[in-house]
């Protein structure tokens, strides 16, 4: 009878033991008795217990950004964004940031609301049917119920507009502004602009600064790098902008000078259906129509 072949060890199984500290694998020799119960190598037994503690915490961290949490994974993870030891917070922080990418900003959401907006667009948009549309429109919408717009395409006569749709109405659409289209946040998520300084100022290459002075600039005084010249608004229109005067005390002003998006055309039909009621009817003033 032919001998029985033992198992290969594992290809990729690592050798020796794991150290729960500093993350490696040693070989056995690299523990003491009561070390390779714990999971320490001698190096780390030898840490103080405060910085052991703050090494198997951050070892902790490191692997829960990219594997499904437990609940109670996700509250611990929680708290330690608010450890008082700095490594640790902001270990915890950026785990939790790649995790669960928008649980500050639903955070931030949670309580906000616009008392206001004014939004601007001078530009051809496309309707819902695929129709272009040249447009060049400022409408203003306050949380008293009065929506007004000035369409500056229009004859004198009838350039400017404005309804009451209710105080209740207005404000569930301004809420839905700030929840639904989350526009607060639009300098951040429809930037296409590589100036850190002002996020949402998208100045393309042909209506940046030009001449000498720029010229001059554009070597750093370090390292002869090239330095991003400031970019220059002046006597320049946006195509489109927006303003939030939210309840949180401050007011986000939204510019954009070279590209349309999608999110602020939204926006533009959702007011304009307030003067367009479907079947001709017209807004009563209380939110409803007659």
């Amino acid at each position: 009878m032919a001998a029985k072949k033992k198992k290969p060890r594992g290809g990729n199984k690592p050798r020796g033991h794991y150290c729960k500290i500093c993350g490696e694998h040693k070989a056995n020799e690299k523990f003491s008795g009561k070390g390779h119960a714990a999971h320490i190598c001698k190096v780390c037994m030898k840490l103080a217990p405060a910085e052991r503690s703050e090494m198997e915490t951050l070892g902790r961290i490191g692997g829960m950004a990219f594997r499904h949490l437990s609940e109670s994974e996700i509250k611990w993870l929680r708290n330690r964004m608010n450890d008082s030891r700095p490594a640790v917070r902001e270990a915890a922080r950026e785990a939790h940031n790649i995790k669960f990418p928008r649980y500050e900003r639903n955070m931030a959401k949670k309580d906000m609301t616009a008392f206001s907006l004014e939004l601007y667009i001078h530009d051809v948009i496309w309707d819902i049917y695929g129709d272009e549309a040249q447009v060049n429109i400022r409408v203003f919408a306050e949380d008293d119920g009065i929506i007004r717009y000035v369409d500056y395409n229009a004859p004198e006569a009838e350039r400017e507009r404005e309804i009451d749709i209710g105080k209740q109405e207005a404000r569930r659409f301004l809420k839905s502004v700030v929840h639904e289209l989350n526009a607060p946040f639009w300098n951040e998520d429809l930037s296409d602009s590589v100036y850190e300084h002002d996020p949402y100022l998208d100045i393309l290459p042909e209506h940046r600064p030009s001449g000498p002075d720029y010229d001059e600039d554009m070597d750093d005084l370090d390292g002869g790098e090239e330095a991003e010249p400031e970019p220059s608004t002046e006597n320049r229109e946006p195509l489109w902008s927006l303003r939030l005067e939210l309840n949180t005390g401050e007011n986000k002003e939204i510019v954009f000078y070279n590209q349309m998006h999608d999110a602020p055309v939204e926006l533009f039909w959702s007011l304009m259906e307030w003067f367009e009621p479907e079947d001709g009817e017209d807004y009563d003033g209380d939110g409803g129509a007659s």
